[in-house]
Parts: C-alpha cells; structure tokens; sequence
C-alpha cells in the first residue's frame, strides 16, 4: 500500500464510505493528523511525505476500527467544544456542537452576574460546567452526575482547562441531596432526552456507543424534564435561569412543561446552527 499522504487518504475513505461512516473524507483526515501528531490543515503542506512504517500501520489499524462505526472521538481520546481541548472515553456522551447553544445563550445572559452560582445537571464529560466556569472567572459551579465514571472524566477536563479550582464535582441523582431553598444563579442540564423506542435507530456510533443512561429519556423522551424543572424552581435565585437542552422536535412539548411550573417565566426557545430548536430557558423573575 503507498504510504504518501494523498494515497493513503483515498484509501481510507473509500473505506469509511463503504461502511456508512458520515464524514468520511474527514474522518480520514483528523485520524491522519492525530497520527502525524499535526494540524488537520497541514496534512496538504505535507502531501509528499512519506510516512513511516510504524505510522502507516496504526492509521490503517484506526481505520478500520472507524469502519467499524466506533467514535472517532473515541479513537482519538479528544475533541473540541467551544474552542476548548476535552478528554473523551465511553464513560460519558460525546460533546456534540448542539450543546454550544445551551452555553451561548447562558453566557450572554450571565454577563451581568458578578459571582454567578451554576449548577449542571448531569454534567457528563463535564462540557456545560468547564465552558462556563472558563468564561466566568469568578463563578462558582457544581457540576453533578450519577455516574462516577463520568465524574471522573469531568474532574480530568477540568484539571485540562484549568477550572478546577471553580467547579465542585457531586455523585449524585439530579438535585436529591439539595433539599433546602439554595441562591442559585444558573441551573443547566442536558439531560438524557432520547424516547426509548428510538434509541435502536440512532446511528452506531451513538447507540452502541455513548451510555444509554445519558441517552434515555423513557417512553416519550421527558421523564427527565418533569424531574428537572419542579426541582429547580425553590434553588434558583431570583431572577435565576433554568436552561435545558432538548431534542430538535421537543421544543412545544418541553416549553408546556416549563408554562405550567409556578414560579417560572419568560421562557424562551433557542435554535442551533442547523435551526432546530435546542435549547429553552426560563426565569424565576427578575434580573440576577
């Protein structure tokens, strides 16, 4: 097999597309540059290099478990999300660009906040609560999960963004151990939003790969809204903000829960880069 740059890329996506993968040609090409240990965008400046025999053979390796529909975030251990370096491992859902809205609308609407409070429910891999936390030098967050495994792979994001000084990590189920009226500023989750009946049609690289305890939402996808949002309402401080990822068709559904809680309004719906609804936020009262 040639071992130049354009050779071994066309090899690789003809073999990505063979197996279905979405974004073959550039899959192909971030698993090059992670094996070169270079830009994506310099693989072209390199185009007649060859690579060693060693090189060749783990990207042919990466290759194929890629055709085999695992993660490529997976593959590489890292991603990106809002400009920030993360750690990835099966422990916690994939950071998704979807979740950037969430964080936008919040920050623009925290700016005003001189301490802000933020909790993040389920935080995962810890993207909503390190995002903000690095933004918002002066807020404190606590950032909880269910899953010890994810707490983990949170604790090693913040500690790779430098955060850690201003976010507290807790085990626990959405908002059990918070019993008493708190003063919060912000509170967040992109909670498991997935109707169980459609998780066997996500693609592979979702449902056999990211925890189904972060994908399901039970029969209709809301189970974890109607816990999220009675909950929130006596933590959050006045004028606070309850902000929620959903799925692209839960917009009205989700909107008619947050309509009904007492103590919450100006709800508004937030849509991604693709115009899908993403993201819906309410508040208490007035500003923080």
């Amino acid at each position: 097999m040639p071992t130049f740059i354009p050779h071994l890329l066309t090899w690789a996506r003809d073999i990505l597309i063979k197996a279905g993968v979405p974004s073959p040609q550039a899959d192909a090409e971030w698993t090059l540059a992670h094996v070169l240990e270079c830009a994506r965008s310099e693989l072209l400046m390199r185009a007649h290099q060859p690579l060693t025999p060693a090189q060749s053979a783990t990207f042919r390796t990466l290759i194929h478990r890629r055709a085999g529909r695992i993660p490529l975030q997976h593959l590489l251990g890292n991603t990106e999300f809002y400009g920030l370096p993360f750690h990835t491992a099966p422990d916690a859902l994939i950071p998704r660009p979807e979740t950037e809205t969430l964080v936008e609308v919040v920050l623009k609407q925290l700016n005003t906040c001189t301490n802000p409070r933020i909790l993040d429910i389920g935080t995962g891999s810890g993207i909503i609560a390190i995002t903000l936390g690095k933004a918002l030098p002066k807020s404190r967050v606590i950032a909880t999960d269910i899953s010890r495994k994810a707490l983990h792979l949170a604790r090693q994001n913040a500690h790779l963004n430098r955060v850690s000084d201003r976010i507290s990590f807790l085990q626990t189920d959405l908002l059990t151990p918070f019993a008493k009226p708190e003063s919060i500023h912000a509170i967040l989750s992109n909670p498991p939003y997935i109707p169980s009946n459609a998780i066997d049609a996500l693609q592979p690289e979702v449902r056999d790969f990211d925890p189904r305890l972060a994908l399901d939402g039970g029969r209709d996808g809301l189970d974890f809204y109607r816990k999220i949002i009675p909950t929130s309402v006596p933590l959050l401080a006045r004028g606070g903000l309850l902000g929620l990822e959903i799925g692209h068709d839960q917009a009205r559904a989700v909107t008619q829960l947050l309509s009904r809680q007492i103590g919450l309004t100006h709800i508004t719906t937030h849509t991604d880069l693709s115009g899908y609804p993403r993201a819906v936020l309410a508040r208490a009262t007035a500003n923080c």
